[in-house]
């Protein structure tokens, strides 16, 4: 059985998953249709017609508009599937912060083409790794592993102006783990002044089916058949996230 590993002790950002995970999947990856340049991997459909629209240099998409683009893309039924669920995590969080329904809430970072792309690229890798099941089932969800999930502290300065670490969304899902989704566990790393922790990373971690790991828990029993790490674009000090894909 294989089972995923993710390490979040130096965080985890949706561009970081994405690489980890494409990393893992290169061999299988490379036997799909190719990527190109698109951003995620993923090209996505026209979608002129999705209902977008921007204010200024903000895109605001809602969730509905980003239903469709999912949906007219290329990718499979399986790879949809949790990039949608990825949404449906962020849109419940920003809801819940804009005191909104998930179906009047509209998107800004997370709404853009590179984050959409990105998303199905999360699950294009996790269907090519063998894992799209547990992001599904769950009581297949123990095939995806994360470890405690470490955030910094401060300020980050974003489209709704400078907002506290943890940024709202990603507390809004953190007060929503053990309830609605799994008891993730958090630590703060009080040598880090930023954002480790991103709103489309964490809905990445719930969006594709993944299970804390036990208390205490450094590693999986197992033999390690890939392993990966992807910094991001903010500078910690620290390594990136670490991914490793397992057999037992």
């Amino acid at each position: 059985m294989r089972t995923l590993y993710i390490d979040c002790s130096n965080g985890v950002s949706g561009d970081m998953l994405l690489a980890a995970l494409q990393e893992l999947a290169g061999d299988e990856l490379a036997g799909d249709k190719p990527a190109g340049d698109e951003p995620g991997g993923v090209a996505l459909a026209d979608h002129n017609t999705a209902g977008h629209h921007t204010a200024g240099h903000h895109t605001h998409r809602s969730l509905q508009n980003v239903r469709k683009i999912i949906d007219m893309s290329e990718e499979s039924d399986a790879a949809k599937g949790i990039a949608l669920k990825i949404y449906e995590v962020i849109a419940a969080a920003e809801a819940k912060v804009h005191g909104e329904t998930i179906d009047t809430v509209h998107f800004h970072e997370v709404g853009r083409d590179r984050a959409i792309a990105n998303a199905l690229g999360i699950g294009r890798a996790i269907e090519a790794l063998g894992l799209a099941a547990g992001a599904n089932q769950a009581e297949d969800a123990g095939r995806i592993i994360v470890s405690d999930i470490c955030d910094g502290k401060g300020f980050v300065d974003c489209a709704h102006g400078r907002i506290p670490v943890p940024v709202p969304a990603v507390q809004a899902m953190m007060e929503e783990c053990g309830r609605k989704y799994p008891a993730f566990r958090f630590k703060t790393c009080p040598e880090v002044e930023t954002e480790m922790v991103t709103p489309s990373g964490l809905a990445g971690i719930i969006g594709m089916g993944a299970a804390p790991a036990g208390e205490g828990m450094v590693f999986m029993e197992g033999t390690i058949i890939a392993a990966a790490e992807a910094e991001g674009t903010r500078k910690t000090g620290r390594g990136g996230l670490r991914a490793f894909l397992i057999e037992k």
